[in-house]
């Protein structure tokens, strides 16, 4: 079966592909050499080629495309931020996905075809990147007003924005270790802000009359001065832009769907600073649409940009989305009376839908993409309420005996049927980390068969005689390291997923038949903060909890990003002298077992030339982070009941990235797709990728 890697891979290793507060010394006020922006215009209208046909007005799938391309929908919640440079969210990206082109993008199939760039090519050793940017592209403003060409400089201010620590950039982490100098630049700047220097004006790391706990020195040290032109990212000439990597890395095309790489107006970026993309009217588009409407929480509304380089495959005009916080339940109604062209059609109703003559055929289920993993997670620096005994489940997630007590005694089936239901939940269940069929070397080996990973791939990991078998070690072992019983486990989760509650509520109830209300009491908790990761997750609150990773390029790797060192997922590094969660709270058994997979981690990340090497080594610290029991593999989303007007095969695709929250290359059609038509559309679609 051709996996979707192996097409990239394809396209990825072949070098020369042409595809078509104290202020820093060197202030990143003025960034970079950019050209002058241009004054503020009309847009340009080009004119409509000659038509040698009639243009089409059905779609692959036989619906007549609506009159008017608008697509209408609800939305329920707010996106935290518009910059995409900022925030590393899913929901927050979607934005920026269709309002900015990036360098390369997606077709249909997973392929990478051109987009911001028309070619590209490696050096021998994969170190530095080249891409021609497009000439005749420019920035424009939310009336339409053309601003500023769009020039290989902008890649150069949006890499030094999220370099610098003054805007505390959270997706830092996809150049943190990636480009030259990029790590140096933010520590820099980090030591900056805090403002400690030594008597010959160097900034230091810390302050240096800090004291720890036990009234001993802290340890700092001057940190070398790197200025924003040291980052690799350069503009060779105003159409010419390299990236220089600090190691090979094969699958870097694949990462610039995400926000970490795309452009940023050079000269209003660092005149907006904090301030960026903070509504409409503070942020340029270059994209396939306008944000021309941005009323938060009543109206967004995203116009066709008529003058992007690739307007004529730009089909929807205008898209709008009205909030309502009520959205999950009025838009099956809404759709019903044609007034929104989108509505999740849940649990609650599906069946009616499907039994009713008239509504059934409106319905479909959605693609599973497979892009998000979802598991669960084992804190191991709890910094939750008193009440719930963080001191005693500190002890116990430090045992071995125990963590796999809970592994094999959650029945992930119950508790997926429970967030997913109505549907079977073997078509979500996933029993690693990395979801099945995310990857595949050139040659099409699945990356989760590999070595005792494929073991794991194959193996159900609910066995109720097996969790108690755990339980009676761990007891004993428990017993002896003085922890009380029954353990208190709180388990958050978030109200506004509206099968979350009954999900924890199965977890609970089938955790403690099993393994007993003496061994252990989990406690759910309804969050009601303001923030559910940062309040949560980020913040160690949690005993344990739903968590899940999107995949931010196409390889292995990137599966090990959320237990990379500082982190905000379980904690499970050494945390001594770090920032943030630090309690220090971690046995030596636990460390030692981090230190081994990082080490597994780094040795794979080391192979970059041998790509089955490199999947097997990979597939090695999965699977080592599995048989300790770190994380318990639970599901991968979609396949859910829908009414859209849609076809979301015509739009692009990538099990990463931003490629699925594009509406580039989709028509809104005058009626809902069915399920036959969603069949068909998926059987075709699977025969072009060749599976």
């Amino acid at each position: 079966m051709k996996k979707l890697l192996a097409l990239l891979m394809a396209i990825v290793m072949v070098a020369g592909i042409f595809a078509g507060c104290n202020e820093p010394a060197d202030t990143p006020s003025d960034p970079t050499d950019a050209p002058e922006g241009t004054e503020t215009q009309a847009p340009e209208q080009t004119a409509a080629p000659e038509e040698t046909e009639a243009p089409a007005t059905t779609g692959p799938d036989g619906r007549e495309f609506a009159d008017e391309q608008v697509y209408r929908t609800l939305y329920s919640s707010e996106n935290d931020t518009m910059n995409y440079l900022v925030s590393g969210s899913t929901s927050n990206l979607s934005v920026g996905a269709n309002v900015i082109d990036s360098l390369v993008e997606n077709d249909p199939y997973g392929g990478i075809v051109p987009s911001a760039a028309t070619e590209w090519s490696t050096s021998e050793d994969g170190l530095v990147w080249t891409f021609k940017i497009r000439e005749g592209m420019y920035w424009y403003d939310a009336d339409g007003n053309q601003k500023d060409p769009v020039t290989a400089h902008d890649w150069v201010a949006a890499a030094r924005y999220i370099c610098d620590a003054t805007y505390n950039c959270s997706n830092f982490y996809m150049m943190d270790g990636w480009i030259v100098n990029a790590t140096e630049y933010y520590d820099y700047t980090s030591a900056v802000l805090g403002g400690f220097q030594n008597e010959n004006g160097e900034y230091l790391s810390g302050d240096p009359n800090a004291v720890d706990d036990d009234g001993n020195p802290v340890e700092v040290e001057v940190v070398p001065e790197v200025k924003a032109e040291d980052i690799g990212v350069v503009a060779v000439d105003d159409y010419t832009l390299e990236y220089h990597l600090v190691k090979p890395r094969p699958y870097f095309l694949t990462a610039l769907q995400f926000g970490t790489y795309w452009p940023a107006p050079a000269n209003l970026i660092f005149e907006m600073g904090e301030s960026y993309a903070t509504d409409n009217y503070t942020m340029w588009f270059s994209g396939a649409y306008l944000l021309s409407t941005y009323e938060p929480n009543q109206k967004h509304v995203y116009t066709k940009n008529v003058n992007n380089w690739d307007a004529e495959n730009i089909h929807i005009e205008r898209i709008e989305e009205t909030y309502n916080a009520e959205a999950g339940t009025l838009a099956p109604e809404m759709f019903l009376r044609g007034e929104v062209d989108y509505a999740s059609i849940g649990p609650d109703i599906v069946a009616d839908w499907l039994a009713d003559p008239e509504r059934s055929p409106m319905i479909s289920t959605s693609r599973i993409v497979g892009s998000y993993s979802y598991f669960m997670g084992f804190n191991f620096e709890p910094k939750f309420a008193e009440e719930y005994e963080p001191e005693n489940w500190t002890i116990a997630v430090n045992n071995e005996n125990f963590r796999k007590s809970i592994f094999h005694g959650l029945d992930r089936v119950v508790a997926t049927e429970a967030y997913i239901p109505g549907d079977d939940p073997q078509l979500h269940l996933i029993n690693t980390v990395t979801p099945r069929g995310f990857t595949s070397t050139p040659s099409g080996k699945d990356f989760v068969t590999f070595g005792d990973l494929g073991t794991f791939n194959t193996t159900e990991s609910f066995n109720a005689d097996l969790a108690l078998e755990y339980k009676a070690k761990a007891v004993e072992e428990l017993t002896a390291a003085g922890c009380k019983f029954p353990i208190i486990i709180p388990m958050n989760y978030n109200p506004s997923v509206d099968t979350w509650a009954d999900q924890c509520a199965v977890i609970k109830q089938q955790l403690e038949d099993l393994l007993g209300t003496d061994y252990i009491q989990i406690e759910v908790l309804a969050w009601s903060g303001q923030s559910f990761l940062s309040e949560t997750r980020s913040n160690g609150n949690y005993a344990i909890q739903l968590l899940n990773w999107g995949a931010d390029y196409l390889d292995p790797e990137t599966w090990t990003d959320p237990f990379a060192q500082d982190s905000s997922y379980n904690f499970f590094y050494d945390s001594t002298e770090k920032n943030g969660i630090n309690q220090n709270t971690k046995t030596e058994e636990t460390i030692a077992l981090y230190e081994e997979y990082r080490s597994l981690v780094d040795l794979a990340k080391a192979e970059t030339s041998d790509m089955d090497k490199r999947f097997e080594l990979f597939a090695a610290a999965e699977a080592f982070y599995l048989e300790h029991a770190i994380v318990i593999p639970m599901f991968v989303t979609g396949g859910s009941y829908q009414a859209t007007k849609l076809n979301a095969f015509e739009g692009q695709f990538a099990a990463m990235g931003q490629s699925t929250s594009r509406y580039k290359g989709q028509y809104v059609y005058k009626t809902a797709m069915t399920q036959d038509q969603f069949n068909q559309q998926l059987a075709a679609w699977q025969e072009a990728m060749g599976e």
